[in-house]
Order: C-alpha cells, then structure tokens, then sequence
C-alpha cells in the first residue's frame, strides 16, 4: 500500500467515527429538545433552560463537526494536505474536551478519530 493510500484510509477511518459522532448527536439533539418542550410543559422553567443550553452548545458542536467532515471530506479527495490535517486535528480535540463530560461515548468516538488523523499526520510526515 503507497504512503498516501495508507493516509487516505486512515482519513476514512477518522470520517466513520465523525459520521457516527454527529449521527449520536443528532439524536442527542432531538431528546434535549424534547425534554425541554416537556419541562416548559409541565412548568419547570429552570430546568428547561438549562436543557436549552445544553442543546444550544450541543448544536455548536454538530456544526463544528459537520464543517470538519466535509473538510476531511475534501482533503481524502485532494489529497491528505499535513497543515490541514493538524488543524483539523486541533479543532477536534476542543470538541471532544468540550463533551467529554455531557457525552462520553462520543468524545471517546472522537478519540478514535484523533487517532487516525495522529497516524496519517505521522505518515504524511515520511
């Protein structure tokens, strides 16, 4: 397998765990919403809004996602790019520390995905 084979699957790799990550997401974002709707209902206002904040920041992070796989995306099309793929690798560590503690299944999914970006990092080095 060529070097720049090899980067491309390991940019694939990181695509499965970010695609899985904001598929959990948007699931996650439906129940939040849905809970708060039932809080508002049932007069529990405090609880509501911060069920509100949470989607909120939730929300922030599957759009910092979705923009992060579409440049993967283009990258693997490209051709791995080392100064994109550090970059992109920086701004999912932020990610993952920002949700390690609400969702720890999927800062661990990311984990995963900062692997991968790690090794073709490392491989694109060579």
């Amino acid at each position: 397998m060529t070097q720049r084979r090899s980067e491309r699957l390991l940019i694939a790799r990181a695509l499965v765990n970010i695609s899985i990550s904001i598929s959990k997401l948007r699931f996650l974002l439906e129940v939040v919403s849905r809970r708060a709707s039932i809080m508002r209902e049932r007069g529990f206002e405090d609880t509501a809004r911060e069920l509100e904040r949470q989607r909120e920041m939730l929300d922030r992070v599957l759009a910092e996602l979705e923009a992060i796989s579409e440049r993967l995306k283009t990258i693997v099309s490209m051709g791995a790019i080392h100064a994109d793929l550090v970059g992109i690798n920086s701004s999912i560590k932020s990610i993952r520390n920002s949700i390690k503690d609400l969702q720890p299944e999927i800062a661990a999914s990311l984990g995963e995905a900062i692997s991968y970006i790690e090794e073709a990092i490392e491989s694109s080095k060579s």
